[in-house]
């Protein structure tokens, strides 16, 4: 909680220059690349302060996030400033009555020399078959637990807006407005939709409106602003590269 308010963990790098020693003479501590599967890459400390720890603090908003409660790790390996780990981490799901589910996690991170996080790259793993899960533990048929998740999802959403998105940070008219978009004009998500102009990107999005409106507002809006959008797709999201700050070689640069 102390790292998601401070916006500004310096868990990860940021785009300093300064002589760590005389090894890594005028090193540069780039800013913090860091990338989730069926989401976004997230660029710099604050929104990955914001996203990393925020995400996963108590919340009353009735997310697809569950909250973290204990976890083993299972695999790993490391060598320099490399480090890949795979991590079966326990959650309980709020917003599915509850539920609690092991959810396997695997990393891949990189180092500078003052010991902060450059890049990482997590992937969730079977995160669709998660996803399908946690839909059909609300009950009924496929249909009627899919109807359910989304009357929640847009429920908790437009009373967040309502709570916390006000004056120039207004992104519908009313309660209804909202609930109307965002169970009538745009589609549910698929589980690797995350980042797409989405229901279930806008659920991810919400957790952290209440932190700083004036930024986050717009991702739960009509045009998700630039964060819920179908911009990235199939061809460029496998072609991106996260090597800007060091390849994935262990003593690269």
């Amino acid at each position: 909680m102390k790292e998601a308010e401070s916006i500004n963990s310096t868990i990860f790098s940021d785009n300093v220059r300064s002589r760590l020693s005389l090894q890594d003479a005028c090193t540069e501590r780039s800013q913090i690349l860091g990338r989730v599967s069926d989401t976004r890459t997230f660029v710099g400390r604050e929104l990955n302060t914001e996203y990393i720890f925020g995400l996963f603090m108590p919340s009353d908003s009735l997310s697809i996030i569950g909250n973290p409660t204990e976890y083993e790790v299972i695999q790993f390996a490391a060598v320099q400033n490399i480090a890949s780990a795979t991590t079966r981490v326990n959650f309980t799901f709020p917003a599915f009555n509850n539920i609690s589910l092991p959810v396997v996690i695997n990393t891949w991170m990189t180092w500078n020399s003052a010991r902060q996080i450059t890049q990482y790259d997590v992937v969730f793993k079977w995160f669709g078959n998660l996803f399908q899960t946690l839909i059909l533990s609300l009950g009924g048929s496929a249909e009627e637990a899919s109807s359910k998740t989304v009357h929640k999802i847009a429920t908790s959403i437009c009373n967040s807006h309502k709570r916390y998105c006000n004056g120039t940070n207004a992104q519908y008219d009313s309660w209804e407005g909202c609930y109307s978009f965002l169970t009538n004009e745009i589609r549910v998500g698929q589980s690797f939709e995350l980042g797409g102009d989405t229901l279930m990107c806008r659920s991810v999005h919400e957790l952290m409106v209440k932190y700083r409106p004036g930024i986050h507002c717009s991702h739960i809006g009509p045009t998700g602003g630039g964060e819920c959008d179908d911009a990235l797709a199939y061809v460029e999201r496998v072609e991106e590269r996260l090597d800007t700050n060091s390849p994935w070689i262990a003593g690269g640069s």
